[in-house]
């Protein structure tokens, strides 16, 4: 838990620096990322008017599929520079672990690379285009008809349009 005493903090800004387990992230039953280290952060706890402002960043290491190729990919996932604002109530010791791990994941990424310039599967075969290379792409068909076994296409009509500017 990431937690400070407000006593401490009415007299002193406060430093907080370590680790907690990746547990703390609740991935254990996520089908997509995995989580590889502990959270590290280091953050520094100010006093201000009614509340306490937070600073400082944490991160992690997660892995999972590459979205386009399915290899193990990993991915750094880091809060940036984190700025949160806590109110303070009669507590003694205010916990912001949950605070610090909605900060880390609303950082995930919406599609996990290998690498940028990963080329994925061919979706003909299915072979890993990053480490082979297949004929499929010269063997496909060179328009739509062919495409449709030799139906015209739903979408040849709007070829057909004349728009005017």
């Amino acid at each position: 838990m990431i937690t400070f005493s407000i006593g401490l903090l009415e007299k002193q800004d406060i430093e907080l620096q370590g680790s907690e387990p990746s547990s703390m992230l609740e991935l254990d039953d996520d089908p997509v990322f995995t989580a590889e280290d502990e959270v590290v952060y280091d953050l520094l706890v100010r006093k201000v008017s009614a509340g306490a402002l937070i600073t400082g960043h944490a991160s992690t290491r997660l892995s999972g599929a590459c979205g386009r190729c399915l290899e193990v990919a990993q991915v750094e996932l880091e809060t940036g520079d984190l700025e949160l604002f806590v109110e303070l109530g009669d507590e003694e010791i205010v916990d912001i672990t949950e605070d610090i791990r909605a900060e880390l994941l609303i950082n995930l990424p919406a599609n996990l690379l290998c690498s940028e310039d990963c080329a994925g599967l061919c979706p003909v075969c299915g072979v890993n285009l990053n480490n082979t290379t297949c004929s499929c792409a010269e063997n496909a068909p060179a328009d739509d008809e062919a495409a449709n076994d030799g139906e015209p296409s739903p979408w040849d009509a709007l070829d057909k349009l004349k728009l005017n500017k």
